[in-house]
């Protein structure tokens, strides 16, 4: 193979505008070990591919803990919690599938309570490096493409993910070696735009993922499940983007937005509106092309918050509301409450004006607070306000708060 023969196998991926995914730097399956969780603390389990497990971030290891800035960190962390990280680089629906008939997973699912899903980019990448693959053995000879399932057919593959990840440039070439690259892809873009492969792997993708939903409800009867669709990472390139949607909006509709088994988190429309993946080009700059799609760090944030926005829907309280609101000289304040049904209690909260930063006065379990607290000036006047809470498994979930109501303290 020629030394040059991965920048130019590069740049007539770039040409061809139909990158759908980066190629997978590590298909080795490394198992995650069961976790144990102090007494009160939430279970939480992350299942899915390089998305999931933080692949390209800082502090990514495969089998390891996913890194700091990862979404299933940042998830973790609002559930004050570490997670049992499942999520292995490379994996499609078959190996998620897989993994959890193996049981591995199985002691942690028992006792799980929260659940997050990233599955299904593999199951188009794949089928796709190979009829990238396919297409310059039988088209272009010249770019020595090794033997399938060789050593140096995977080298080869990783070579060029890591160009991809890490930024190339466009090599300086005469015409007629450009007029190759255009023929080279425009014969790719006609392959790819209508092919019965893709189309076959994203039809299939639906029984597959009702498979690994009937796996995790079967395994972890008590956890909520919390499943993001597919982005698309180059939303925002000519041609890449358009390619990428074909296929990846029919995949998608294997997601269902109500699902009475899961909550659907939807990370495709984000993706649509605003730069969040790694893929970036700025021919100004040496190796400015970087078509590496993994979620940036921005990505992960706008996941995480998806996902902590939803369990925020989930187990917020409704909201409390005064009912009365008095002061006496043998109590500041007394405050009659009415406490929705799915809340632990409420915050007391107050300020000096309606507008002004409220402070919080107390917590209260019963339907009556009442307070001779000193922070409470005799003679002077407070806007009170309370919000209603609910903890489960150490995060306090708030409800919005209540009505205001202004009272001068005898």
């Amino acid at each position: 193979m020629k030394t040059n023969n991965k920048q130019t196998i590069c740049s007539v991926i770039l040409l061809v505008c139909l990158l759908t995914a980066s190629f997978a730097a590590s298909l080795t399956t490394v198992s995650a070990k069961g976790r144990e969780h102090p007494d009160g603390q939430t279970v939480y389990a992350a299942f899915g591919d390089s998305i999931a497990a933080g692949y390209g971030l800082n502090g990514y290891h495969p089998g390891q803990e996913a890194p700091a800035d990862s979404y299933q960190a940042l998830v973790a962390e609002f559930l004050q919690t570490q997670s049992c990280n499942y999520a292995v680089t490379g994996d499609n629906s078959d190996d998620c599938i897989q993994a959890l008939t193996s049981g591995e997973a199985d002691s942690c699912l028992a006792v799980c309570d929260v659940i997050t899903l990233s599955i299904g980019s593999n199951d188009l990448l794949l089928p796709f490096i190979d009829i990238l693959m396919q297409h310059f053995t039988q088209n272009a000879p010249e770019y020595a493409i090794p033997e399938e399932g060789t050593p140096e057919y995977a080298a080869l593959q990783q070579e060029i993910e890591e160009q991809l990840k890490n930024g190339f440039s466009l090599p300086q070439l005469g015409l007629s070696q450009w007029a190759d690259y255009y023929k080279q892809a425009e014969a790719l873009l006609t392959e790819l735009s209508d092919n019965a492969t893709l189309h076959a792997q994203a039809a299939a993708f639906a029984q597959k993922l009702q498979t690994i939903l009937s796996l995790l409800h079967e395994k972890a009867p008590n956890a909520e499940l919390y499943v993001t669709n597919i982005y698309n990472p180059f939303a925002h390139l000519p041609k890449i983007g358009e390619l990428a949607d074909l296929y990846i909006q029919e995949i998608n509709l294997a997601f269902l937005k109500d699902a009475p088994d899961y909550t659907l988190i939807d990370v495709y429309t984000p993706f649509q509106s605003q730069e969040l993946s790694n893929v970036r080009i700025d021919l100004t700059e040496p190796n400015g092309i970087h078509l590496d799609p993994h979620p940036s760090i921005q990505g992960h944030q706008a996941i995480a918050n998806i996902i902590t926005d939803a369990l925020n829907e989930a187990h917020t309280p409704k909201a409390a509301s005064i009912k009365t609101l008095s002061s006496s000289s043998k109590k500041k304040l007394t405050l009659k409450a009415t406490l929705p049904a799915n809340a632990d209690g409420y915050e007391v909260l107050y300020a000096t004006s309606k507008d002004g930063t409220y402070k919080k006065l107390a917590k209260s379990e019963k339907k009556v607070y009442q307070s001779h607290s000193s922070k409470l000036k005799k003679g002077k006047a407070y806007f009170i306000k309370i919000r209603s809470y609910r903890t489960i498994k150490q995060v306090t979930y708030y409800g919005t708060d209540s009505n205001i109501k202004k009272i001068k303290i005898k």
